[in-house]
């Protein structure tokens, strides 16, 4: 199974209509589909992108499905979620999905980047509410990607466990290359 498939399959499981959600990386919008058709008329997603051809094309997957109505697009970086996340939201978000590296299609030397990565990671953990869940899908075949993807699972890897149980999907047989995805969920107090 793929990551980006396992990483729906996590979040499928997870979720309930009227869910509030946040995709972290618009792209090409399909996880924010997915999102929009998980949480149902009563849920709302977040969608993050800093590149106005991911929003565009996230804007279209959406109205094509006619699912815009629940779906915040935020043209600003995911470092940003405090800025964007409406109050009653914050510390009440079921989900939160991150796939990262580069725009699909689009300008490769436009990538997320691990510092601004991590400050959204540290944001994405506070608004979680008890027992909601975190993916990371990241992708260590280029160079930014391959350092983002090392700080990236050093930094989920050392959450106190007992808040956060982080789960590392990358199996042994798997390239140093290949995409992985990391989940986390943030325990019930």
């Amino acid at each position: 199974m793929k990551s980006t498939q396992l990483a729906h399959q996590l979040v499928s499981d997870w979720l309930e209509g009227g869910d509030v959600v946040i995709d972290a990386t618009a792209g090409n919008g399909h996880d924010t589909l997915f999102l929009a058709q998980q949480v149902g008329t009563d849920g709302v997603v977040y969608s993050f992108d800093v590149q106005q051809e991911a929003i565009r094309m996230t804007r279209s997957r959406l109205e094509e499905a006619q699912l815009s109505d629940r779906v915040i697009m935020c043209e600003t970086g995911h470092e940003n979620l405090e800025e964007v996340i409406s109050a009653p939201h914050w510390g009440n978000v079921s989900a939160i999905m991150f796939n990262l590296g580069y725009l699909p299609g689009g300008d490769h030397s436009i990538t997320t980047l691990k510092e601004t990565t991590l400050t959204a990671l540290r944001k994405a953990l506070e608004c979680l509410r008890d027992g909601g869940l975190l993916t990371v899908l990241c992708y260590p075949g280029h160079d930014e990607g391959l350092e983002e993807s090392v700080e990236v699972l050093t930094f989920l890897e050392s959450l106190d466990q007992a808040q956060f149980l982080t789960t590392n999907y990358r199996g042994e047989s798997t390239s140093g290359t290949a995409p992985f995805l990391v989940s986390v969920q943030k325990c019930s107090e």
